[in-house]
């Protein structure tokens, strides 16, 4: 089931307004480790790299747990990385063929939503995760 996630665009281009950049390199890892899981099926390894929040989202829809959820979305492989831009604790790491958000969460970064695409009518439309 595909989710809008307009506030978390939002909060990107405000972060981005007002110039808090910070360091990109654990956002694109995180990012890339996730594709990486997907691409080889390694559904624990991608659930493990979610938020805690996005995880319990997933497996309440369905009502199967986040592996099983996640195996039937069929995520397409998502390329090389573009960019990535992070503004204070969220960050967009744009692929070839996806965009990944993904937000600080305790110490680490975890993915808030994968398989965006940008719509004209609303900022992105997930596969997983969003709001």
């Amino acid at each position: 089931m595909r989710r809008i996630i307009p506030a978390t665009a939002a909060s990107l281009l405000l972060f981005a307004a007002t110039g808090c950049a910070v360091d990109t390199a654990g956002a694109t890892k995180v990012a890339e480790d996730f594709h990486r899981a997907v691409d080889a099926s390694d559904w624990a390894a991608a659930c493990d790299l979610l938020q805690p929040t996005v995880r319990d989202k997933s497996e309440e829809q369905d009502g199967d747990d986040c592996q099983t959820h996640l195996a039937s979305l069929h995520l397409r492989a998502s390329g090389e990385v573009v960019k990535t831009e992070a503004y204070g604790r969220e960050a967009l790491v744009q692929f070839e063929r996806d965009n990944v958000f993904v937000a600080v969460s305790g110490s680490s970064w975890r993915v808030t939503a994968a398989g965006c695409t940008q719509r004209e009518e609303t900022p992105y439309s997930c596969e997983v995760g969003g709001r």
